[in-house]
């Protein structure tokens, strides 16, 4: 049973690891903190979603868990200073999955939880989410990608919008020109979330950020995206050439059609 106790334990252990995590680069310390923020900012998010979407006080502790822990492997990839962005990109998801097993409180989860837990943060960063062992396994997993999206996409928006937050890791390669990659457009038009590999400019990733919405799977989380107008702000962001017009009509439809569908 995860019980509230064992739910306040988890949290300390999430406090107790983040003031740990120190590193001598002002920058990486930095970011450190930011992932911190997002993890609780993603934890807020996940229990939005939980209200709808699951039914008992112990699902929604689960929930919180994995949102708190998703992204630790990251912080510590960056403390550790050994690996480029699209490496720590890759390879996150699965330390982080790695160290939560190593945690105090993860030993006291029943072993079913443990490997709901395990499975949902090692395949929050996936291009796809493949088959889970079960549906509840699935149901969590799916449930912290979309909560991870949504703060992705509000923070990109701030960063872009307003110079507000850290560059994404991810984009600091990046080029800032106006072309966008042929591949992008393309994963876009046939409806896929765009791959971080096909990434040549800023305004790529823009449109990756935004190619996010396929991968969402609840409708309240197509509820909240349209509330907030997420789409049409980052889009708001970019050159209004041809292409990328035709990509955001894409991703626009198919936004629409889900909320409307949710109504």
């Amino acid at each position: 049973m995860v019980t509230l106790e064992l739910l306040k334990e988890s949290r300390l252990e999430f406090e107790g690891n983040f003031q740990t995590l120190m590193s001598h680069s002002h920058e990486s310390q930095a970011r450190v903190d930011d992932i911190r923020n997002h993890s609780m900012r993603v934890s807020n998010n996940i229990a939005l979603l939980a209200k709808t979407l699951l039914q008992t006080d112990e699902e929604k502790h689960i929930a919180e868990i994995i949102a708190l822990f998703h992204d630790y492997g990251k912080a510590v990839l960056i403390v550790q200073g050994t690996e480029s962005p699209i490496n720590i990109q890759h390879n996150h998801a699965a330390l982080s999955a790695k160290l939560v097993q190593q945690m105090e409180f993860y030993s006291k989860l029943p072993s079913d939880v443990q490997i709901i837990v395990h499975k949902a943060i090692e395949n929050h960063n996936k291009l796809k989410l493949g088959k889970l062992d079960n549906e509840q396994q699935n149901l969590f997993a799916r449930l912290l990608r979309d909560a991870d999206k949504l703060d992705i996409l509000e923070a990109s928006y701030r960063f872009f919008k307003e110079k507000n937050g850290l560059q994404p890791i991810i984009t600091l390669d990046l080029l800032n020109q106006v072309d966008v990659s042929e591949k992008i457009i393309k994963s876009i038009l046939t409806g896929k979330t765009a791959a971080v590999e096909d990434m040549k400019s800023m305004n790529d990733y823009r449109l990756l950020i935004l190619s996010m919405a396929f991968d969402l799977n609840f409708k309240y989380t197509f509820r909240i995206l349209s509330e907030k107008q997420l789409i049409q702000k980052i889009y708001e962001t970019l050159p209004k050439r041809d292409q990328i017009i035709d990509a955001y009509r894409a991703i626009k439809l198919f936004v629409e059609n889900k909320f409307v569908a949710s109504n």
